[in-house]
């Protein structure tokens, strides 16, 4: 996720100082906060369209997306993610064939004018390349029956131990097994709730606030080259 904001950003901030057709850089930015949520309903196992996600209606109320721009990313059969960098690159081919060079912050005549595109490409390439990174974090989690093996393994090991261990220790075999037990039980606890970091436990990975951030700074960047105080 630290690759993923850094990137956005990067994207963002490379989208208001070289896109100079205001309507495409504002399109440009809402499909950079929709590849952030839409990379995060892929890790957990959903899509923005689901019955029970609230993201894809949340970014239509927002503004992010239209009704019609969900419904196309929903009816989709690609990953999400994807369609969501299919549309950067799209908002790209429109600005540079806006005539006489006027979608791009360079005109034609600029030696620079060229290389704009290999510049945003680089980057793009990388957020493609997460995409795969996440697909594969999804799909190589720990088989669904991993806690019940554990379970099965704990009942059996502290059942034995206690005949075993009652011969050699006696009284404090009681004492012995609920404390290992004990102890069992928290590692056991700790690795079922690990399986599946991106989920909405406490302890999983917070990837609402990285969303959220990437949206706060996404606007932020958009609203810095409105105002046009630091250009």
């Amino acid at each position: 996720w630290g690759d993923m904001i850094s990137k956005c950003l990067d994207l963002a901030i490379m989208n208001r100082r070289w896109i100079a057709h205001r309507a495409l850089g504002d399109k440009l930015s809402r499909w950079i906060i929709v590849y952030a949520y839409a990379s995060k309903a892929l890790l957990r196992g959903s899509s923005l369209g689901a019955a029970d996600d609230v993201d894809g209606p949340g970014l239509v109320d927002r503004g992010i997306l239209s009704c019609e721009e969900l419904d196309a990313l929903c009816d989709s059969p690609c990953w999400q993610p994807y369609f969501a960098i299919e549309m950067i690159r799209a908002v790209l081919v429109e600005a540079h064939k806006v005539p006489g060079g006027r979608g791009i912050t360079f005109d034609e005549t600029n030696k620079t004018h060229g290389q704009v595109f290999r510049c945003f490409d680089g980057v793009i390439k990388e957020m493609t390349a997460l995409v795969g990174d996440n697909i594969r974090t999804r799909s190589s989690g720990l088989p669904s029956s991993y806690d019940l093996i554990t379970i099965m393994s704990f009942y059996i090991f502290f059942g034995l131990a206690s005949f075993v261990w009652s011969a050699g220790v006696g009284w404090m075999t009681p004492v012995i097994v609920a404390t290992a037990s004990f102890l069992t039980v928290l590692l056991i606890v700790m690795g079922s709730n690990l399986v599946d970091p991106f989920g909405f436990d406490k302890v999983d990975i917070p990837m609402e606030e990285f969303c959220e951030t990437i949206e706060a700074q996404v606007h932020a960047i958009d609203e810095r080259s409105r105002s046009g105080r630091y250009r």
